[in-house]
């Protein structure tokens, strides 16, 4: 062999060649799309969790409103605070009956009753809706006129 050949060989290769530059897009450009997928699930995730965030305070703020409400006095009904509006409607589980005393045989003066309240809620500053069924008990004093009998 000639002495040039043998040294052009053996010099050392400067640069990147063409192959080396498509393997590395290659890999970049994978990456990136993994990672776009991965940040675009995380996304659609915290949206959905801010949904969620926002029904439980929804619900949490309509429980807070029907507390005080009795079923036997106000069967249906309608209520708003702030951008929150709450509407019930009650249904008997059972009739309302006179309340029991430690005197036997006498009643009281009262009328108690179990309800099923179907509740919904709506938020209007971020159009969350709720609907959910609560159990309570209503009670209401009977008349003088009624005690008597």
């Amino acid at each position: 062999m000639r002495p040039a050949i043998v040294a052009r060989r053996l010099r050392p290769v400067r640069g990147v060649s063409l192959l080396e530059a498509v393997v590395a897009l290659a890999i970049l450009g994978s990456s990136g799309l993994a990672l776009f997928a991965w940040l675009q699930q995380n996304l659609e995730t915290a949206s959905r969790l801010r949904v969620v965030s926002q029904e439980a305070r929804l619900m949490l703020d309509a429980q807070a409103l029907v507390e005080t409400v009795n079923p036997l006095a106000n069967p249906r009904g309608e209520r708003r605070a702030g951008a929150i509006s709450v509407r019930w409607q009650a249904e008997a589980l059972e009739a309302p009956r006179r309340n029991a005393t430690f005197v036997p045989g006498a009643l009281g003066p009262w009328q108690v009753g179990l309800f099923r309240l179907d509740v919904e809620a709506q938020d209007e500053r971020t159009t969350a809706r709720v609907s959910f069924q609560q159990w309570r008990v209503g009670s209401q004093r009977v008349t003088a006129a009624e005690v008597l009998r």
